[in-house]
């Protein structure tokens, strides 16, 4: 929202700086993004050099076909000579006129006197863009009324304004209004608020509303209320300049005269209005009801919307005429050649609303307002306002009676402020009065008693205050939430992580110890990520969630993999001198489901690229391959106190000879590979890269419920043992490492594969495979005799799956 100062001081004189009073609001109210001054300069007296002149007589420039010699009275008894190219400068206009010395918006110096082509020129007839208030420079700005010439132009027209781009949060739609920021800074201030005129104009057209149309709603649960109001005789034309000066600072373009009143009465009451061109309306009605399915309407944009069932329309006797709430068609717009204006107020369902605003990808400041949920209410007092200043600024008249098709009124509830509990929730005690003084500037009406008060809200926070914490929170952020002591809250339980969350801090923890850092990336991912990924076509992966209205064509879908993310990471990295590194990510991915919601699972997944590891000032680390990429998921487990077992994998994305599955227990908990160099090239990344991806559900099914015992190892020594090992190359290491385990448990604590051997020497599909037993008793020192047997015991276990003792 933006909220011009000048037009906020209609209603209110807030007593402070633009700077003050937005820290205020930021304090109390919403927060404010910007403080932006536009139009003239107004320090140095910079203002007294700009005057309402009159144009006493034009003639045309004897040496230049487009410019003019305007005679213009400013005040000081003498007839200037300016020089000006704006067509529609003439005899007689108020004009605004900058004099020598002046400076303008923009300008890198004062303005001087001047010779164009021959002719001096004492000054400048001004445009709006010239004033900086607006982008119009097609003429120079004509002022209504009859100033005097000489008068201080600031007193005629706003030259510099202060703008305040506030946002406003969906529960308070009052606040879209310049009227409710008056009343909200009344609250915040205390200082005097000027009523808001409502009131009803002189009906003087000719004969009665339904005369010339007829009002016919078939969704009142779209559409609780609609009230429309026929205008005769009038005229369209320029809006008058006070008037596009402020609509042109709070952000909006001004149009004509009809238009412009509909647009400034939205941005002073919160109401949108909309404006017929009556004799446009086919058959004189007006229907609201659902569209049709594939129904088409050209919007006042140029585009073709096609509209669905789902959507709310306002029709004539043929064909839709707005998009309820949203943008009107362009068949009905007001014109040049308008004469008759149906005049539109009404109530439309928020969810609906916005549910179609995004569905057509459409968005507009009426929208903005209706999407929020306005109240039925509000039409009346947009209405009453808008026909007035129709009658003032386009001399319409207005033809008597009203169509007003309204559901009955919601009931506004009472609420009950307990002082005792404000001070319990709160930890600050308001006197009561104040609280009481509080939510009457906020136009409750208040009922006050001895321990409490009871509050009935305005019409337009009917929605928003419904409860005590309600009130509570209007009076201490009126109060001043700085006045809220620090305290500590009162411990009332012990909360506890959850499995799965001690689960992630352990491997999280585990990550960073391996040199990793933490990434976070998109959920939101480009659609064309499975071809980069090399995806078969046959795969489910290609099947994504897909977003109803995507920021961008990069943000599409919801990711199927974590790999991507960290790839564009990677990316993002060695573009910046990080030729070796390490990321890791905890997050989810999401499958659709046939019932339209989407499955979500949580994986860790890690890419290593270039070198990973410490270096050492005796060698450097080793480039990453599936071997590290097997090292970190063995360290990642053993925080889980899981014990993985490797086994091929087929993986298109992944090297085809480089990659591993990971089981554990009674299923797959991950997968460790080199990345496969096709997939490098397709996202930009320099190799070698290696990926680690986990699936923390399984992970979490498969570790121990028990909690970790701790043995002492370190009182009795350890004895180890290697075994050199010749097996065919078919075998999976994991095999041998398996069975030497389970001949030799218990006092084979641990295996390992340090070593493999390939060559003429042991013969043709034949590895030679060196492991290492650790064997250790806890409780006493193992004697030869018991390791030499345990030994046996393995060897032959060894021998049974096909592998024997090289020599």
């Amino acid at each position: 929202m933006r909220l011009p100062l000048g037009w906020l001081a209609d209603f209110i004189d807030p007593g402070l700086t633009a700077e003050q009073l937005a820290e205020r609001i930021h304090l109390t109210s919403m927060p404010v993004e910007d403080i932006e001054v536009i139009g003239v300069p107004s320090d140095d007296g910079n203002l007294d050099a700009f005057r309402v002149g009159h144009v006493g007589d034009v003639a045309p420039h004897p040496h230049a076909d487009r410019l003019r010699l305007c005679r213009v009275d400013v005040g000081d008894g003498r007839l200037r000579q300016i020089v000006c190219g704006a067509p529609n400068v003439a005899k007689g206009q108020r004009v605004p006129v900058a004099l020598p010395g002046a400076r303008l918006p923009g300008a890198d110096g004062p303005l001087k006197k001047a010779t164009l082509r021959g002719e001096e020129s004492l000054g400048m007839i001004l445009s709006e863009t010239e004033l900086g208030l607006g982008e119009d420079s097609a003429g120079i700005v004509v002022l209504s009324g009859d100033p005097a010439p000489g008068t201080p132009l600031a007193d005629v027209l706003a030259l510099g304004e202060t703008v305040l781009d506030i946002e406003v949060t969906s529960n308070r739609p009052d606040l879209t209004s310049v009227y409710g920021w008056a009343r909200e800074v009344h609250a915040i201030t205390g200082r005097d608020l000027a009523p808001l005129d409502e009131t009803e104009p002189a009906a003087e057209g000719e004969g009665h509303v339904s005369d010339h149309v007829s009002l016919r709603v078939e969704a009142p649960d779209l559409c609780p209320r609609y009230t429309a109001r026929v205008l005769s005789d009038v005229r369209v034309r320029p809006s008058p300049a006070w008037l596009r000066v402020r609509l042109e600072a709070a952000g909006m373009r001004a149009i004509n005269n009809v238009v412009d009143v509909t647009n400034y009465v939205m941005l002073l009451t919160g109401q949108p209005l909309h404006a017929f061109d009556l004799d446009r309306v086919r058959g004189r009605q007006i229907v609201v009801r659902r569209a049709t399915a594939g129904e088409p309407v050209t919007t006042l944009d140029g585009q073709e919307r096609v509209l669905d069932d789902r959507m709310l329309a306002i029709a004539d006797a043929e064909r839709p005429q707005v998009i309820a709430g949203i943008i009107g068609a362009a068949d009905v717009e007001v014109h040049d050649g308008t004469t008759r204006v149906l005049l539109e107020a009404a109530t439309f369902d928020g969810p609906t609303t916005y549910e179609t605003s995004v569905r057509l990808g459409v968005r507009s400041e009426s929208s903005a307002r209706f999407e929020k949920g306005l109240p039925p209410e509000l039409p009346a007092r947009a209405m009453a306002i808008a026909c007035r200043m129709l009658i003032e600024l386009s001399d319409a008249r207005l033809v008597p009676g009203e169509l007003d098709a309204a559901e009955p009124l919601p009931e506004t509830p009472t609420v009950e402020l307990r002082h005792a509990r404000q001070a319990a929730l709160t930890g600050i005690a308001v006197d009561p009065g104040e609280s009481a003084e509080t939510l009457r500037r906020l136009g409750c009406e208040v009922e006050e008693g001895p321990d409490r008060l009871r509050a009935t809200p305005p019409f337009d926070r009917r929605a928003d205050l419904v409860r005590e914490a309600d009130l509570i929170e209007e009076v201490v952020r009126i109060h001043g939430l700085d006045a809220i002591p620090e305290e500590l809250p009162r411990i009332v339980g012990r909360g506890r992580r959850t499995p799965a969350q001690r689960l992630v801090e352990r491997l999280a923890r585990r990550a960073v110890d391996l040199g990793m850092s933490e990434a976070i990336t998109y959920t939101m991912v480009p659609e064309d990520d499975v071809e980069r990924l090399g995806i078969a076509a046959d795969d489910r992966r290609r099947d994504p969630v897909r977003l109803v209205n995507p920021i961008s064509e990069e943000m599409a879908v919801m990711r199927r993999s974590m790999l991507p993310g960290l790839l564009r990471a990677a990316v993002h990295n060695q573009a910046r001198q990080r030729a070796d590194g390490g990321l890791f990510e905890v997050g989810r991915t999401y499958a659709p489901r046939s019932d339209g919601q989407a499955d979500e699972r949580r994986w860790l997944a890690a890419l290593l690229w270039g070198r990973f590891g410490a270096a050492g000032w005796r060698d450097e680390p080793r480039p990453v391959d599936v071997y590290t990429a097997l090292g970190v998921a063995d360290a990642l487990a053993a925080a889980a106190r899981v014990e993985l077992r490797p086994s091929g994998n087929d993986a298109r994305y992944f090297h085809p000879a480089r990659q591993a599955r990971l089981a554990a227990g009674e299923g797959v908990v991950g997968w460790a590979a080199e990345v496969h160099p096709l997939v490098l090239r397709e996202f930009d990344v320099q190799g070698p890269a290696a990926a680690v991806v986990m699936d923390l559900a399984a992970l979490l099914d498969a570790a121990p419920g028990s909690p970790a015992l701790y043995e002492d190892l370190l009182t009795v020594p350890v004895a180890r043992r290697d075994l050199a090992v010749v097996i065919d190359e078919a075998v999976p290491a994991i095999e041998l490492v398996d069975a030497a385990r389970a001949a030799g448990a218990p006092l084979v604590r641990d295996v390992r594969v340090f070593d493999r051997y390939a060559g003429e020497q042991i013969g043709e599909s034949k590895v030679s495979l060196a492991l290492r037993l650790t064997l250790v008793d806890p409780g006493r020192t193992l004697t030869d005799d018991e390791i030499e047997a345990c030994v046996a015991e393995v060897v032959g276990a060894l021998r049974r799956r096909g592998g024997e003792l090289r020599q």
